[in-house]
């Protein structure tokens, strides 16, 4: 179906705004006629393609200021397919990380529709490994498409746990390469994850402190399974990054508010018109009566 079919629907049905002002029909009949007009109305948006806007990705980003006051952003992409959910995380900062503390850590998020979480599976994680070298020495690739999933002791890498939604940071899930004492019970297993070992970073690595240490650079990209049921309306906008190992700071990310394309509210508000101008006449020729 295409835009002269929409633009048929259109006519038919204000051609019945007309014949109901005009006509002296019965209250029942009118009421038919005015049931047709509303479904003309909602024939020609559904062959245009017009709608509320729907949910996509679901992108939080949030930037500032590591605690040792080095400017640092981040983005955390949420999407749900079927069944699986994929979470990507950046470090997006435009200036090397210069100690554990720029580096993120750990990220937290939430699923809930009405008063349900969904029962999480972790499936994945992959990304890319470089050891970080000091000075002017590169960075060393190390894995591309590294197997990043904690789930036993000694893995060093990310693990996936439920947390408390009551506790800070208040979502229901977190993943994280990091202990994050400081959270528990939100906190993660010191047996599974490492110390700093496989933290997003940004840049080329010139601090010592860092120095021989394998880190993730580039999108680290998460899979669960278990989302049935549940779509992007259901993430919630708001995700916490968590910054070095303890964390040592929190940084919140916020999804912006979508907003209609202009091509879409503009087509729709030109289709309404003929029905908002007729339905003003018939108002009119009513008041006289």
């Amino acid at each position: 179906m295409g835009e002269s079919e929409a633009g048929s629907e259109t006519k038919k049905s204000k051609n019945m705004c007309n014949k109901l002002s005009k006509s002296k029909l019965s209250k029942m009949q009118k009421e038919i006629l005015s049931v047709r007009i509303v479904r003309g109305i909602s024939t020609a948006v559904a062959i245009t393609g017009l709608a509320l806007p729907a949910y996509s990705t679901i992108v939080q980003t949030a930037s500032g200021f590591s605690s040792v006051n080095q400017p640092v952003s981040f983005r955390a992409s949420l999407s749900i397919s079927g069944d699986i959910l994929t979470v990507v995380l950046e470090n997006t900062s435009t200036q090397n990380s210069t100690a554990p503390s720029d580096v993120l850590g750990s990220y937290y998020f939430d699923i809930l529709n009405g008063t349900t979480r969904p029962n999480l599976t972790y499936v994945s994680a992959v990304g890319d490994v470089w050891l970080a070298k000091k000075g002017t020495a590169a960075d060393v690739l190390q894995t591309p498409g590294a197997n990043l999933k904690a789930v036993a002791a000694g893995a060093n890498t990310w693990q996936f746990k439920t947390v408390v939604p009551s506790s800070n940071p208040f979502l229901g899930f977190g993943v994280g390469t990091v202990g994050n004492s400081s959270l528990d019970p939100s906190s993660f297993n010191g047996n599974i994850v490492g110390n700093r070992d496989y933290s997003i970073y940004a840049g080329d690595i010139s601090a010592s402190n860092l120095k021989d240490t394998l880190l993730v650079k580039g999108p680290l990209t998460f899979m669960f399974s278990g989302l049935t049921g549940f779509t992007e309306a259901d993430i919630n906008p708001k995700g916490v990054f968590g910054l070095g190992t303890a964390p040592d700071s929190l940084m919140t990310g916020v999804t912006p508010t979508p907003v209609p394309e202009p091509a879409t509210a503009i087509a729709g508000a030109l289709l309404l018109l003929p029905f908002g101008a007729t339905t003003l006449r018939m108002l009119r020729k009513n008041r006289k009566v």
